[in-house]
């Protein structure tokens, strides 16, 4: 399996984030394009320090944005995003059913294709392909599991092995399924 087109972006979802954190390689997103990272999924990711990994992950967000930083993210204020924000202010138990999910969808709707290029969405929610697909979104993103990117990081000499990284994921972090598919889905490259 290799990825067959170049992303000018990269679009983690949550359990990514917490993933990646937990082996400490949140800074192989920046390898394959600019991290744009949804508000909603930082906040899920990072609000709460009691949560595993969130500290580790809200460096990471904040390293990224200064300004000149070798690994920058970008995080990407959204309506859902700020709803979220202002509904947790007064109800910190608050939760928005997919919220992340359709964070990202909405974004990429609205603003990839004025960015010109393809963008590689890292995600574990089976929904996720259904919602790039709905929104005829396929031609230009490339959908990945966070074990698919770990192979992608191999075959680039990122990393020496995909497998001892997922391994390692499965051990740290509570959420990774140990059976978790390697999924890619490309564009075909129909219009």
């Amino acid at each position: 399996m290799k990825i067959e087109i170049t992303p000018v972006i990269v679009v983690p979802d949550m359990s990514p984030l917490i993933h990646l954190a937990a082996a400490g390689q949140l800074r192989l997103l920046n390898a394959f394009g600019r991290v744009m990272v949804m508000d909603i999924v930082a906040y899920e990711a990072s609000g709460d320090p009691t949560r595993p990994w969130a500290i580790q992950v809200g460096t990471w967000l904040n390293q990224g944005q200064v300004p000149g930083s070798n690994h920058a993210v970008e995080v990407v204020k959204t309506e859902i995003g700020e709803a979220y924000r202002l509904a947790r202010q007064t109800d910190p138990s608050f939760r928005i059913r997919d919220a992340d999910e359709r964070a990202i969808r909405d974004w990429l709707v609205d603003t990839l294709p004025a960015l010109g290029g393809p963008a590689l969405v890292i995600y574990e929610d089976k929904r996720m392909p259904k919602l790039i697909q709905r929104e005829k979104l396929s031609e230009m993103v490339v959908l990945a599991t966070t074990r698919a990117m770990l192979t992608f990081a191999e075959q680039r000499g990122l990393i020496p092995s995909a497998e001892v990284v997922w391994k390692d994921i499965v051990t740290r972090a509570l959420s990774a399924s140990p059976s978790r598919d390697v999924r890619l889905v490309q564009p075909t490259g129909k219009p």
